[in-house]
């Protein structure tokens, strides 16, 4: 009797307690999944004019980054589920590797967010003005992304409403002062007065640079926590990994000795 005691998997918390604490881990990391993805498909919707008049890639790239994440991570969930489910360590070890891969991608978006942080300012007085003033009118999309912003903030061109003398667009409209996206109230011809109570005098680069630097410093925070959860997760899969090779190592034993009886 001592000696079959002895042939048990010994360890510090049964299997069915781990089965248990990983389903509702995976339960947390479904959920911050969709959560990662619904902060990118929300940046998308809602900030992509900052994407449109960006000339650096990095913002883009980190917005997609969050979608391709946060949908991997849902993915991973079902896969966890599964693994439990059936206790297959094969899947088990997809599932850590997966972990793993999740936990490198969000440490690169939130290593991304905050890096940028530091270099929005000079990005935008380089290259601000080109996209904002220079493609007006010219570019349809990025006409648009400049009225919305100019809407939306109630600025005016990039570092001022002056900005918009002598621009392309002025030069094809040279009865207006500003585009009438710049009107407190907007209306049709309303940009032909550059007048305080009728126009914004504020550039849009204040407003677009804090705004930008607030959204930046959410998601890195966001993508730096949960990359720490994934961190719990490969631990939990390692114990519960482990408990599988015990258990089916000494599970022919257990038969063997059934068996001789």
């Amino acid at each position: 009797m001592a000696k079959m005691k002895s042939d048990k998997p010994t360890g510090c918390c049964p299997a069915s307690c781990l089965k248990y604490v990983l389903c509702l881990y995976n339960f947390v990391f479904l959920l911050s999944g969709c959560v990662v993805c619904g902060l990118g498909l929300w940046t998308i919707l809602e900030k992509w004019v900052f994407v449109q008049l960006m000339a650096s890639v990095t913002y883009e790239a980190t917005t997609w980054l969050l979608v391709c994440t946060g949908c991997l991570s849902v993915l991973t969930a079902l896969l966890g589920y599964t693994a439990i489910a059936y206790e297959s360590r094969c899947l088990l070890a997809w599932y850590t590797i997966l972990l793993v891969i999740i936990f490198m991608f969000e440490s690169v978006i939130g290593l991304l967010s905050y890096v940028y942080q530091e270099q929005i300012d000079t990005d935008l007085q380089d290259s601000l003005r080109d996209t904002f003033i220079n493609t007006y009118s010219l570019d349809m999309e990025n006409t648009q992304a400049v009225d919305n912003i100019q809407t939306k903030y109630s600025c005016c061109g990039s570092s001022g409403f002056s900005d918009w003398t002598g621009s392309p667009w002025h030069l094809q409209h040279p009865g207006m002062a500003v585009p009438d996206s710049c009107c407190k109230t907007v209306s049709p011809g309303c940009g032909v007065r550059d007048h305080p109570s009728n126009i914004a005098y504020t550039g849009c680069i204040h407003r677009f640079s804090t705004s930008l630097s607030q959204h930046l410093l959410m998601v890195g925070s966001i993508s730096l926590c949960l990359a720490l959860l994934q961190v719990l997760g490969v631990i939990l899969t390692s114990c519960m990994f482990s408990r599988l090779h015990k258990m089916d190592k000494y599970r022919p034993a257990r038969y063997g000795r059934n068996t001789s009886k």
